[in-house]
């Protein structure tokens, strides 16, 4: 089949292969359109920022921090082994929401799994939230970057630590500033993903 070159080719081709993608119907990926916001799903303070800082390294939003997270628990080897899988932290210490949108089909498959292994959701982000922030390729450029601003300016790591969370606070309320000169009202939820 050649390719269209018109947008009469083009509609053509897309009222004549609806079928493209399909079984039975069905579409065989989901498309972004599909996602499962996480809210009230908490984690250890410490998991947080490990997490968040990371990904702010690497540019990544909240929701792909957890997308990620997501993805490293499916594809962790402990968890589909016989192996007992220690719960990540006791429930008490679950005090720092982490709001997300992530596809819908990681989330289901990594619920699934985490059921499996006895593991609520909270228990299941955290555990991926480490693995996001334990991962070697991950650390590896977490840790060039902090260096780099450490020698650039003349100081200690935990100090760029915080300067980035500053970083972050300060981004979440501009937005929350904006979210609520457009609604007219302030706004008083701010974690966004």
């Amino acid at each position: 089949m050649p390719t269209p070159r018109t947008i009469e080719q083009l509609q053509h081709f897309l009222e004549t292969h609806e079928d493209f993608g399909k079984i039975n119907g069905q579409e065989v990926v989901s498309v972004r359109e599909d996602v499962t916001k996480l809210s009230n799903i908490f984690v250890p303070k410490d998991t947080y920022y490990k997490a968040v800082l990371r990904g702010t390294v690497l540019t990544y939003s909240k929701s792909q921090i957890a997308s990620s997270a997501l993805t490293l628990f499916l594809t962790d080897e402990s968890i589909y082994s016989r192996q007992i899988v220690p719960k990540p932290a006791d429930p008490g210490w679950y005090t720092t929401e982490f709001p997300a949108f992530v596809p819908a089909n990681t989330y289901d498959l990594a619920c699934a799994r985490a059921r499996e292994i006895g593991f609520s959701e909270s228990d299941l982000l955290t555990y991926a939230l480490n693995l996001f922030a334990s991962n070697p390729g991950i650390n590896g450029i977490y840790n060039a970057y902090i260096e780099n601003l450490c020698k650039q300016n003349n100081v200690e790591a935990n100090y760029v630590e915080l300067k980035i969370l500053g970083w972050l606070k300060y981004q979440a309320r501009k937005k929350r500033l904006e979210l609520s000169l457009a609604a007219g009202e302030f706004i008083d939820r701010a974690k966004l993903p």
